[in-house]
């Protein structure tokens, strides 16, 4: 029986009702299909179980509460190993997502270990020598989920990727920014746990880096916030968790449009079909795909967290990190007022004001930023020549540190003012605009569009930003020869198969024995040479999982070196269109010519 048999008979067990069917999309990994012919008899659901409940008209999926993986429901598993981590890492500090992550990591790893108990020593395993014995019907037991959790599959991210592979192929990119940091931080984090902490020291099998970053990939690729839900309908079901995981529903692919949608009740999640799905499924005997919407997520983001872009993406918007100029005068004081406000270094420019928040604005015709982008660009745009100042406010009270008594006179005070960075302390860097104290944004709000300079202030934020898109551009175009040097390098070990003699179960090619490690990185598709994680191995055949393991990291890096041409199109395209703005400006203001030739006098 299959992983995925073994998933769809324990689901429809436990109280799953679904019009839909569990296939492999094209391209896609396992998605959800519709047909009307797959209308439900109720006479098969009736007295069956006790979960069991018959669908409404267009409604196509009920997965019960039962079935819900979250914070909550981990914490209480009888799983001794996992909740002896849990307890070393202390309660208050498992977030949601480190709960669940944790929780199908152990399973993961327990289920891959009977597995090879199995294969190697033939020998059945005794439910009674397991933290969670298998196939336990028990809810509240780890192992319920366990069939659920042997049909997750492989994540392919650029985060799960070798760093190496994923610096050549998204050299210079805006993206290769996020994984680097984002791998950084997991590096971190699993450190932390398995060092510092001696979290997993009682697991019967200990995970490695790349396990614990499976984890968090696969966390991220399916996980659900119900929080819109309550929102929406106000109900939580008594309890505070927000990030789910919903067997049989993560399975549903991403669509720019999708044709279903979702709710929460005190049932369960229910899946309704849109009304375009189900006209447009009256013939019997076409079967369509369903898809959910992930959110309105530029390429950038989807490719970050999921491994997948869009072609023709219509929701396009890039994150620009904007450092302040270190050179700049006001440094310090603009830098604590930001710091003050949380307002990040760094701005999110969109192409369609539909795709942000409610609180976009207008950059210029054509693009758009948030209020807070907008709030950072006017202070790094503002000068002392615009009536910028700064001062230092003096602390209600002040720390004192006692001074060595062998360097102090006898008729001095024993203490001397601390020189501290704390604000509660030293006092605060605050600014002000032409006499005006700038405590908080409303105050900015109110003073930096009142400006005679204003229309000055705006055609400098669109020279930075140009600037910015500029600098980005530039890397991209400096970095060209290191995918070319990536593909030319051995980053792992790769051998040279036919895909088409191996058989059903993967039985290893006449010829693989005498297989070499290639001189580059892998096969070629296309003009992309990606990379094969499979090694020569003489003992062991090459598995389905692995094949479809490296068509996944094959389809990966064509999917990176296409965005890296995308992205270096999306900042062209910006950087022309904030050209023809700042030309509009100087053109149309006559204010701003008047002061540009008083500056041209000035000097």
């Amino acid at each position: 029986m299959t992983p995925l048999t073994s998933f769809y008979r324990w689901a429809h067990r436990n109280g799953v009702v679904s019009r839909l069917r569990l296939k492999v999309s094209k391209g896609m990994g396992v998605g959800l299909f519709f047909r009307n012919a797959d209308l439900p008899d109720p006479g098969n659901y009736k007295n069956k179980n006790k979960h069991r409940k018959e669908l409404d008209q267009g409604e196509l999926l009920l997965v019960p509460q039962s079935l819900l993986l979250s914070r909550s429901r981990v914490i209480q598993f009888t799983c001794p190993h996992l909740q002896k981590t849990l307890s070393i890492i202390e309660h208050s500090n498992v977030s949601e997502r480190l709960a669940i992550i944790l929780f199908i990591l152990s399973q993961r790893l327990l289920l891959e270990h009977r597995a090879q108990q199995h294969q190697h020593h033939s020998i059945t395993i005794d439910p009674a020598e397991n933290p969670c014995s298998k196939h336990d019907d028990n809810e509240q037991t780890g192992d319920f989920f366990a069939d659920y959790i042997a049909v997750l599959p492989d994540v392919s991210t650029p985060v799960t990727l070798d760093p190496d592979l994923v610096r050549g192929y998204l050299a210079g990119t805006l993206l290769l920014d996020s994984v680097c940091a984002k791998r950084s931080k997991l590096e971190a984090e699993f450190e932390h746990l398995s060092g510092n902490l001696g979290a997993f020291e009682d697991w019967p099998c200990r995970p490695t880096l790349e396990n614990f970053i499976w984890a968090d990939a696969t966390f991220w690729s399916r996980v659900l916030s119900f929080r819109t839900q309550w929102t929406d309908n106000g109900t939580s079901n008594g309890s505070d968790d927000d990030m789910h995981m919903v067997p049989y529903l993560d399975f549903a692919n991403h669509a720019a449009y999708p044709n279903i949608r979702w709710e929460v009740d005190s049932d369960g999640l229910r899946v309704w079909g849109q009304e375009s799905l189900l006209q447009d499924s009256k013939d019997l005997s076409v079967e369509r795909e369903v898809f959910l919407s992930y959110g309105n997520k530029p390429n950038t983001e989807l490719l970050f967290l999921y491994g997948f872009t869009l072609q023709d993406n219509p929701t396009q918007f890039l994150t620009l990190a904007m450092p302040m100029d270190e050179d700049d005068s006001y440094y310090m004081p603009k830098a604590h007022s930001l710091m003050r406000w949380e307002i990040p270094p760094r701005i999110t420019i969109y192409l369609k004001k539909s795709d942000g928040p409610d609180d976009l604005e207008e950059l210029c015709p054509g693009l758009w930023i948030t209020r807070q982008s907008r709030y950072l660009l006017w202070l790094y745009a503002l000068s002392e020549d615009d009536g910028l100042g700064a001062f230092i406010e003096e602390p209600e009270s002040k720390v004192c540190v006692i001074q060595d008594s062998a360097e102090q006179d006898d008729d001095e005070d024993a203490h001397e003012e601390a020189d501290l960075f704390d604000e509660d302390v030293v006092g605060r860097l605050v600014l002000t605009i032409n006499g005006t104290k700038v405590e908080n944004l409303e105050v900015l709000e109110s003073v930096v569009p009142k400006l005679d300079i204003f229309p000055v202030i705006k055609l400098r934020i669109l020279v930075l930003v140009a600037d910015r898109i500029e600098y980005y551009i530039s890397r991209i175009m400096e970095t060209g020869d290191r995918v070319q040097k990536a593909e030319g390098v051995e980053i792992v070990r790769a051998v040279q198969y036919d895909k088409d003699n191996h058989s059903a179960r993967g039985s290893p090619t006449p010829d693989l024995a005498e297989a070499q490690p290639a001189s580059r990185l892998g096969r070629n598709i296309g003009d992309c040479l990606v990379p094969t994680i499979l090694e020569p191995d003489h003992t062991q055949p090459i598995t389905s999982r692995q094949l479809e393991a490296e068509a996944q990291v094959s389809n990966l890096v064509t999917m990176m070196k296409n965005y890296r041409a995308e992205e270096m199109s999306l900042l062209v395209g910006m950087g022309n269109v904030l050209g023809e703005a700042q030309t509009r400006c100087l053109e149309e203001s006559d204010f701003i010519q008047s002061y540009l030739a008083r500056m041209q006098l000035q000097e």
